[in-house]
């Protein structure tokens, strides 16, 4: 996600860039695509797409969540970016759009093909992936002797090297390898790694209780068996982890620290040489972050002819090449990582241009077959996951065997739908 001063410099470009758009575009307003999205990056890649033709141009309006613009929409775009667009009431809006596949307009072979397939539904492509993000431990280079491997690090690694880093005096932990609950993301991306299995379903979301049970399990032994209690794994954050995830690792009291990509590749490049990274994995499988941005065509697209010339620009290898050069020297690049904040979703761009960008990539681009992208979830997930998901998941990791038990996902999910 953005930081507040990425968004803020974006957002002046947009502005300023949409009202050059509009001066510029003449009469001709068949020729002007509308875009809806919340990635600022594309104010940009629209005003290069304007100077690289004189025929059609496109206009970019921010939309803080396009999948529920798109669905309330009266009047929508031509072109629709944005997480979430996979749900059931956002893609019955939209249009195919594999026939820019078929016309041999866009490579589809260039796609990562899990992700590109969550956006296929019934047999059709709705949605085109446009970048994605992955979660990453970083780690001191002087403990690298530690870790087996050079490209991932499992679930079960980062549990037992952990533990192998503890250290007590008197009782007191001076240092902690790691722990689940000092970062709720990682508990939630426990979820996807032990195929908890959340999905969109009639009842809002389905769910593996089976496997959540599990889970919760494993959790609370984590702690128990590596971190000796929940109270050890509190007091030790208390006292040590109040800096950024890249100063603790450094300052050697903890081990490991989690950090997504879109926030490891904006640091700057002296603190980049002084970290080394892995991927994090679970039987040979590296999660997709839930929030892929894709983008699609709303069914009642008015400049139909201009929302597809700018999609096949943008699905450009050189082009693309291009949108990061021009991040780099407008200086957007120390806020946005890579296309739209994340990975490209084609492969070729990642694999042989982004590491002339981020040279901690060289040797550490995922494989393909690696990648696992979640299930297709409600548009407003994102509200649920902060208002049932992750409550659910710190108290249950932290509850003690011998008290009372939390609410379960059930009874958080039935007490959500009262109050929405």
């Amino acid at each position: 996600m953005h930081n507040f001063q990425s968004i803020k410099i974006i957002r002046c470009l947009l502005a300023g860039i949409c009202l050059a758009t509009i001066w510029s575009c003449g009469p001709k307003k068949s020729h002007i695509a509308i875009i809806w999205t919340d990635r600022s990056e594309f104010a940009v890649y629209a005003e290069a797409f304007n100077n690289s033709q004189s025929k059609y141009r496109v206009h970019v309006e921010y939309r803080a969540n396009p999948a529920e613009a798109l669905v309330n929409a009266v009047n929508p775009p031509d072109i629709v970016i944005g997480p979430w667009l996979k749900s059931e009431k956002p893609r019955n809006r939209l249009v195919p759009v594999d026939y820019l596949f078929n016309e041999l307009r866009i490579n589809s072979g260039n796609f990562y093909p899990s992700i590109l397939e969550l956006g296929h539904i019934k047999g059709r492509q709705f949605l085109l992936p446009v970048s994605f993000n992955l979660p990453a431990i970083i780690f001191s280079p002087e403990h690298q002797t530690r870790i087996p491997g050079d490209f991932t690090i499992s679930v079960e690694e980062i549990r037992s090297i952990g533990q192998s880093f503890n250290e007590e005096k008197n009782g007191i932990h001076t240092r902690m390898g790691f722990s689940p609950r000092w970062e709720p993301e990682f508990l939630y991306l426990t979820t996807r790694l032990f195929n908890v299995r959340f999905e969109e379903s009639t009842r809002l979301f389905n769910w593996n209780q089976q496997a959540a049970d599990e889970l919760i399990h494993y959790l609370r032994d984590w702690t128990q068996t590596a971190n000796t209690s929940v109270r050890a794994e509190d007091d030790f954050e208390f006292k040590y982890l109040y800096d950024p995830p890249y100063t603790l690792v450094l300052k050697g009291r903890n081990l490991f620290s989690m950090i997504p990509s879109e926030k490891l590749f904006v640091l700057p490049q002296e603190k980049m040489a002084n970290l080394e990274f892995r991927w994090i994995s679970r039987n040979g499988n590296v999660p997709v972050q839930d929030e892929i941005i894709y983008l699609g065509i709303p069914r009642k697209s008015k400049n139909l002819e201009a929302a597809e010339q700018f999609i096949i620009w943008f699905f450009n290898e050189k082009n693309q090449r291009s949108m990061l050069e021009r991040s780099l020297a407008m200086g957007i690049a120390a806020h946005s990582f890579g296309i739209a904040g994340g990975f490209s979703s084609l492969r070729p761009v990642n694999e042989k241009i982004f590491p002339l960008f981020y040279p901690a990539l060289l040797g550490h681009i995922p494989p393909a077959e690696s990648l696992s992208a979640p299930r297709i979830l409600p548009y407003n997930w994102k509200s649920m996951k902060a208002e049932i998901i992750m409550p659910w998941l710190i108290e249950a990791t932290s509850a003690p065997k011998d008290s009372k038990q939390p609410a379960s996902i059930a009874e958080r999910l039935s007490e959500w739908i009262k109050t929405h």
